[in-house]
């Protein structure tokens, strides 16, 4: 293995993290019936007494196989806050926060490296690639810390690419690509190891529109495809119609969309005035 590859490669696992088969990396997605997240009353409060901050307020969401979700709202709102306790990188404070059937509350901080690596996959807003590897060794990271050989990784990674339409930069560094071309290969690295959930932080801002909607057609059609779901955190109104649903937040609460936002996409009553035992109620957009 390159050297470079395994010193990052090494570097991304976490102590507590159990390395996995390569087996485990190709999971299947999500059985339908079942929610691949469900928050109900989540919230995250920060301090104590009159200098706490309640970045979430009670939250309800629910997110299905196969879904790509826009969570939208200014900054500030919560979006980030809801998306990082989803993705087990940040504690909740009450409620619940329930992912592929696993209780994120209360899940140990030992497991939580093994489950976002099987589980997830995460493209960010600064593509947050190595700027000392190839768009295909990039792409590999995740795979060698799934486990797998270092041939099959990268073989994996170059199919992986010409699927986002960069066949002809496999073997080329970050800063000889684009911005949108870095998105494409984060967005080949974040389904690698075909997660069930994709988390997207704002991945058009650093992009200009007609690039921005490219990426988001990709990611819906990738979605589509691998009937992965995906959550999009987007200020970006542009790419409002890529998405299935469209899910409003503002001061840490779900709230109902601006007239004319999604128009459309599905909008469903709020949760609390829905029967809990009807699932196409409880996909909640309130």
């Amino acid at each position: 293995m390159d050297d470079r590859v395994r010193g990052v490669a090494a570097g991304r696992a976490d102590a507590g993290d159990t390395r996995v088969a390569a087996g485990l990396a190709r999971t299947a997605p999500a059985a339908s019936g079942r929610p691949v997240v469900e928050c109900v009353g989540l919230t995250k409060v920060y301090g104590e007494g009159d200098t706490a901050v309640h970045a979430l307020r009670g939250v309800d969401l629910r997110v299905e196989p196969g879904e790509l979700l826009m969570l939208v709202g200014p900054s500030g709102c919560g979006k980030t806050t809801l998306i990082s306790i989803i993705a087990s990188v940040l504690d909740g404070s009450s409620g619940l926060c329930r992912v592929l059937g696993h209780d994120i509350l209360r899940m140990r901080e030992s497991e939580k490296p093994a489950f976002r690596l099987k589980h997830l996959g995460f493209c960010f807003q600064a593509f947050n690639l190595n700027p000392c590897l190839t768009a295909a060794e990039n792409v590999a990271v995740p795979l060698l810390i799934g486990g797998w050989r270092y041939g099959q990784a990268l073989a994996r990674s170059r199919e992986l690419l010409t699927q986002v339409g960069l066949a002809e930069k496999v073997d080329v560094l970050p800063d000889q690509l684009s911005g949108g071309q870095q998105q494409r290969v984060a967005i080949a690295r974040a389904f690698a190891q075909e997660p069930d959930l994709i988390v997207c932080d704002e991945p058009t801002s650093a992009l200009d529109s007609a690039t921005g909607e490219k990426v988001l057609g990709l990611i819906r059609d990738m979605t589509h495809r691998s009937h992965r779901s995906v959550i999009v955190v987007t200020h970006d109104a542009r790419i409002f119609r890529f998405a299935d649903r469209i899910v409003a937040m503002e001061d840490g609460r779900i709230v109902p969309l601006p007239p004319g936002a999604g128009s459309g996409l599905p909008v469903v009553p709020p949760a609390h005035a829905a029967d809990a035992g009807a699932a196409a109620s409880a996909d909640v957009l309130n």
